[in-house]
């Protein structure tokens, strides 16, 4: 009778929580006049999947809630709601004049915001510094941690599959971290980070906090036996993990928490299945780390890479159900880092995507022209010089039979392409520009390589001094280890 009464109170509990969940997930579809002003004077000249939007205005089909009416330069007239600018908003098929697009944090709320993407591309594109805001259900939400930047790109560009956000925002942005890192920003993301002032263009303007550069590697893993403190009644005993160098982090950087897990198979039902975890960031197991089966109240103690996180490792540990008087307390020392344990002589029971067609674009920008300012006029001026310099100087190299030459061409047409996808006015300009980049990359370190190693022994000459400057201009291009290994040494062969 207890187990039927505790199944309905379970059930019944699930479906209150299933109700109050759909009923706090509901997007406002009508909103009050000054912010349905302020949205009708934004969406003005955007685009609507390949319509330019001639004109809005403001309707009120109740009182004191308002709508947008908008007129499509084809004639066609619409009506629309909070709810439907804000999923088109999501997936590209809306995007304001001059590249920009509505950004809705709060699936709950009207309020709202607006990316620039050419601002945040052009930033993202000089920055050496990303400073990481965990959010969400990341045991690491509210922290923030500093990472070196490797490169910026596009995920289209990158072949990679198309995924959402918590908000259903896509994903559309690439962060490489040197640190081997990869980071995904959807255009929330990016609106957060610029409020944020998440990047930086040098580790010289981003503060006190450290910069991660490479991960820490974990090499061992120790329990330091209880020591019993009599007059307090009660013992301390240590997990103890060492690194390969002095962590930079603080002990706020290495959370835990308690959870229950589901008993596996053959397991029985009175199994202790509570486990404790600390989270380890910027971190990568150096080799396999032999389990501790027991250490007080604690046993299976062991690591494991985090399979949902990049260079994150987890200490797990299985724990019986006893009462743990005080947190564990964690502290950073030098390369370790202790978790500490408290155990009570006397324990009990524990409770416990947007514009791509060139015609389009053309179109919009007829219309804004008047609008221009001198910055804009400016910027477009150099993202065309750049982006058909680049462009010139791969049609010059293709031409060119002298090796050296060859290649010092395709380096200055990468530099232009960088700058043409700073000065982006658009996505289909930066996203070409970013291509151009990208094509480039994938391919000239592996032919400096192949042409730099007939050079290794030749004796010191001009031409040589040419070679090994394209071999450190590699070195500082690519990410990849191996290549990079083989670069360094070849660098060292032909200083010789």
């Amino acid at each position: 009778m207890i187990r039927i009464a505790m199944t309905i109170t379970l059930i019944l509990a699930l479906a209150w929580g299933a109700l109050f969940s759909a009923l706090a997930l509901a997007v406002p579809r009508l909103t009050d006049k000054d912010t349905a002003l302020q949205i009708a004077r934004l969406l003005d000249k955007g685009v609507f999947r390949g319509n330019l939007i001639s004109s809005t205005f403001v309707q009120s089909p109740e009182a004191g809630k308002y709508l947008i009416k908008v007129v499509l330069d084809n004639g066609t007239e619409l009506n629309w709601n909070l709810e439907q600018i804000r999923l088109w908003s999501q997936d590209d098929s809306l995007t304001l004049s001059r590249n920009k697009v509505l950004i809705f944090p709060d699936k709950e709320a009207s309020e709202f915001g607006v990316l620039d993407k050419n601002d945040f591309a052009r930033l993202a594109l000089r920055s050496e510094v990303f400073a990481k805001h965990f959010k969400g259900n990341d045991l690491l939400a509210g922290q923030v941690i500093q990472y070196a930047i490797h490169r910026f790109n596009l995920v289209n560009l990158m072949e990679l599959a198309t995924r959402t956000d918590s908000q259903g925002y896509q994903y559309r942005y690439v962060l490489d971290l040197e640190n081997g890192q990869r980071e995904f920003l959807s255009y929330l993301d990016a609106w957060l980070a610029l409020r944020k002032n998440a990047f930086q263009e040098s580790a010289a303007t981003a503060g006190p906090a450290p910069v991660m550069r490479t991960p820490y590697r974990l090499e061992s893993l120790r329990f330091v036996p209880l020591v019993r403190i009599v007059e307090e009644a009660i013992g301390l005993f240590s997990l103890e993990m060492r690194f390969d160098r002095p962590i930079r982090l603080e002990a706020r950087h290495f959370p835990f928490r308690f959870y229950e897990q589901k008993p596996g198979k053959g397991r029985a039902a009175l199994d202790n299945n509570f486990v404790f975890e600390v989270t380890m960031p910027n971190t990568i197991l150096g080799k396999p780390l032999k389990r501790i089966e027991a250490a007080e109240y604690l046993y299976r103690i062991h690591v494991v890479n985090d399979e949902r996180h990049q260079n994150r490792v987890l200490l797990r540990a299985m724990i019986t159900p006893e009462v743990l008087t005080e947190p564990p307390r964690i502290t950073v020392d030098g390369n370790r880092v202790v978790v500490r344990f408290v155990k009570m002589d006397d324990i009990s029971v524990f409770d416990r995507r947007a514009l791509r067609e060139a015609e389009l674009q053309r179109r919009q920008e007829k219309l804004l022209a008047p609008s221009l300012t001198a910055e804009d006029v400016k910027r477009r001026g150099l993202y065309r010089r750049h982006m058909e310099t680049g462009l010139g100087q791969l049609d010059k190299a293709r031409a060119l039979k002298q090796k050296n030459d060859k290649f010092e061409t395709l380096l200055a047409s990468l530099a232009n392409f960088r700058e043409a996808a700073i000065h982006a006015s658009s996505d289909r300009e930066l996203e070409e520009a970013l291509r151009q980049r990208n094509q480039l990359i994938a391919r000239l370190p592996k032919r400096v390589m192949e042409y730099s190693a007939g050079f290794i022994g030749a004796p010191p000459n001009r031409e040589r001094e040419r070679v090994l400057a394209l071999v450190r201009a590699m070195i500082h291009l690519i990410q990849d280890r191996r290549t990079l290994t083989a670069l360094r040494k070849l660098e060292s062969q032909l200083r010789k």
